[in-house]
């Protein structure tokens, strides 16, 4: 057993970042068109570093419920469902297994995406606010990578987009403390409890089909007369009165400052038009040379003599 044991220290040793990079890569490249199979790995996932209560409640229950919806609404179909679906949770599993290479070999995150070493964190703690910083981070970074896939969903798919990246934001907020439900919200929102999965479970929230038609517009903004379609549009309602305060705070939480770029003033507005996508990036590049003329500036202050100083 000592023997074995160090023979596995031995392979962990000569396992490198590139090694679970090109692992994760394979992984992904496997169950890119398997639906079923993208379940399968996350089941997997969580059962390693899931945390699961004397319940068997685990932190996973609330994403496998969601991929739950997705295997049965169909968008994740490699023929006929949606890229932009598809590509943003293959992206998103990529990131949280990397994380659990990185930690089965006892490697360092230093040179992994930010969402990763978010799923680092978690893993060595499992807490609510670890699990929802890196499951948010890792979607925020399918938004932001797959912006054209979204161009191509139609006017009600993309509507869908946004309200469910706003009612994500608002239940990390819960979580983060920073509404008035406090530890009420704290609770409501925590990944392992039954609110999560009975939101993602409601036709009224989420259709099981696609591609969304007219005729989903209505259910998915809850414009029926039932009472889970007014508690719908009471939340909605809700979020979008304060949609511009959660999208700055959640771009803080998740480092993903392109949040705010999908706002038209204060409305939900994913995936951003392109001239705004040009605005953005300018913004970025001026703030970024401020950012080095500042430093150039301090340079100049500290050695007391004038002019700018050659980087």
């Amino acid at each position: 057993m000592i023997a074995q044991d160090v023979d596995n220290q031995s392979k962990d040793a000569m396992y490198t970042y590139e090694d679970a990079v090109a692992a994760t890569t394979e992984l992904c490249s496997q169950i890119e068109n398997l639906p079923a199979r993208r379940r399968a790995v996350r089941e997997d996932f969580y059962r390693s570093f899931g945390d699961a209560d004397n319940d068997g409640l685990s932190y996973g229950d609330s994403e496998l419920a969601f991929l739950d919806w997705e295997i049965q609404a169909g968008v994740l179909d490699p023929v006929t469902g949606s890229a932009w679906w598809r590509n943003v949770n293959l992206h998103f599993i990529y990131l949280s297994e990397l994380a659990g290479c990185l930690a089965t070999h006892q490697l360092p995150g230093d040179q992994a995406p930010y969402p990763t070493r978010c799923w680092l964190t978690f893993i060595a703690d499992p807490t609510p606010r670890h699990w929802y910083r890196a499951h948010n981070a890792s979607i925020l970074a399918g938004f932001a990578l797959h912006q054209e896939d979204a161009r191509a969903e139609n006017a009600v798919g993309q509507l869908f987009l946004n309200i469910t990246l706003y009612r994500l934001m608002f239940a990390q907020a819960l979580v983060e403390e920073a509404t008035l439900f406090a530890e009420l919200g704290a609770l409501l929102a925590d990944p392992r409890g039954f609110s999560v999965k009975l939101l993602v479970s409601l036709a009224d929230f989420y259709p099981p089909h696609y591609p969304l038609t007219e005729a989903d517009r209505e259910v998915i903004e809850g414009h029926g007369l039932g009472i889970e379609e007014l508690g719908v549009r009471l939340m909605d309602g809700w979020i979008r009165l304060e949609l511009r305060k959660l999208y700055r705070e959640a771009a803080e939480w998740n480092q993903a400052p392109e949040l705010l770029n999908y706002l038209d003033g204060d409305q939900p507005a994913y995936p951003p038009a392109v001239d705004r996508c040009a605005v953005y990036a300018t913004a970025q590049a001026v703030a970024s040379l401020e950012g080095v003329l500042a430093g150039q500036d301090l340079a100049v202050a500290e050695d007391g003599t004038s002019g700018l100083q050659a980087g």
